[in-house]
C-alpha cells in the first residue's frame, strides 16, 4: 500500500513539473504583448541596403510608397504592384516631397527629384486598378512640377514652371504639349500661385 502511494506521488510531481516547463517554454517563445512581426522585405521592394520608404501617399484605400535603396527606386502600389522609377538613373535625389498622387477618372502619381539645375519628374497612371509608367519625363528649371486638372475633364495634367516665368502644361498619359501661359516677371504672378493652375484658355502655343 505504501509503495502504491509513493508511486502516485511521484507521477503527480512529474506531471506538474512537465506542465510548468511547457508553460515557461511557450511564454519564452511568444512575442511580447502588443508587438507584431515586421513585414517581410521582398526582392521586389528592397534589393539592397540601405532601403527605406521616403514618401507615402494614399488614393482611396490604396497605399502608395516611394521606396529607395542602393540600386534605385520604385513605387509600391497596394499590395502587389511595383513600378520602377527612372529618376535615380538620371542622378535625381528623392525626398519626402518627391511623391504627389491625384485621383480622377484617370488617377496619376508624379515622382519628382532634384537635379543640380532643376527638377525632373515622371508620371505613373492608374485606371481600373491597373497602373503603368508613362514614357515622358518632365523638367523644370524653376523647380516646380505638379499634377493639376487644367482641362476640367476629371483627369490631371502635368504642370511645369520654367524661368521666364511661364507655366507649360502636358497631357498626363502621352506627354503631349498642351501649351504655355504668357511670361510674367515673377513666379508669384503665375495663375493660381503657389499652386499653379492656369485656365485652359490661358494656354497658347509655346514659343
Amino acid at each position: 500500500m505504501l509503495v502504491t502511494v509513493l508511486l502516485s506521488l511521484l507521477v503527480a510531481a512529474g506531471a506538474i513539473g512537465t506542465s510548468a516547463y511547457l508553460r515557461t517554454r511557450s511564454a519564452a517563445q511568444a512575442p511580447p504583448s502588443g508587438s507584431s512581426a515586421a513585414p517581410p522585405v521582398t526582392s521586389e521592394t528592397c534589393r539592397a541596403e540601405p532601403c527605406q520608404v521616403v514618401a507615402t501617399a494614399t488614393l482611396g484605400s490604396t497605399k502608395i510608397d516611394l521606396i529607395t535603396d542602393a540600386q534605385g527606386a520604385r513605387l509600391k502600389i497596394g499590395d502587389d504592384r511595383v513600378v520602377e522609377s527612372r529618376l535615380p538613373g538620371r542622378g535625381a535625389k528623392l525626398a519626402a516631397n518627391s511623391l504627389d498622387c491625384v485621383a480622377g477618372t484617370l488617377s496619376a502619381c508624379l515622382v519628382r527629384g532634384d537635379l543640380d539645375n532643376g527638377t525632373v519628374g515622371e508620371v505613373i497612371v492608374g485606371r481600373s486598378g491597373k497602373w503603368n509608367a508613362t514614357t515622358p519625363t518632365y523638367f523644370s528649371n524653376a523647380d516646380y512640377l505638379s499634377l493639376v486638372n487644367v482641362l476640367g475633364d476629371g483627369a490631371p495634367e502635368v504642370v511645369t514652371v520654367q524661368r521666364g516665368y511661364f507655366a507649360q502644361v502636358f497631357d498626363v498619359e502621352k506627354g503631349n504639349d498642351l501649351g504655355c501661359t504668357a511670361n510674367v516677371p515673377k513666379p508669384d504672378r503665375l495663375p493660381g500661385w503657389p499652386t499653379v493652375k492656369p485656365d485652359q484658355h490661358q494656354l497658347k502655343p509655346c514659343q
